[in-house]
Order: C-alpha cells, then structure tokens, then sequence
C-alpha cells in the first residue's frame, strides 16, 4: 500500500507554487472572514499577512468561497 498523499501535492520546484517573498510570506492574497481574520478559508494561518496585496488569489480559497469544495 503506498504512503497517503500530503497536502499540497505539488513538486517544490514547480513554476505553478507561489514565492515566499522578502518579508517572508507566501504571495498569494487568501481570503478570510470578519469572524476569523487570522485564518483563510483555505485553512492557511494568515496572522500578520498585509491586507488586500496584489498578488494572484489563492484557488482554494476561492473554491471555498464559491461552495465547490465538499
């Protein structure tokens, strides 16, 4: 039986896995709500990161935000 897949299952030199910038944060903007500011509806701990950057959105939390996830 093979080893269970961790999340996320993307090769770390892919061009498609955002960068982590100088100040030290993945550059993806992720969506949060105002009853949880410091989690992204991905699930992603986001305490600290700079509000509306102009970065690509996360597609997990738009997945999450449209109710395609299940």
């Amino acid at each position: 039986m093979p080893a269970p897949v961790k999340v996320p299952n993307v090769h770390p030199h892919c061009l498609n896995v955002p960068r982590i910038g100088d100040h030290g944060f993945e550059e993806l903007c992720h969506l949060v709500t105002s009853e949880e500011p410091d989690t992204a509806l991905c699930g992603k701990d986001v305490t600290g990161y700079p509000w509306n950057p102009p970065w690509p959105p996360c597609e997990a939390c738009l997945a999450v935000a449209r109710g395609d996830m299940n």
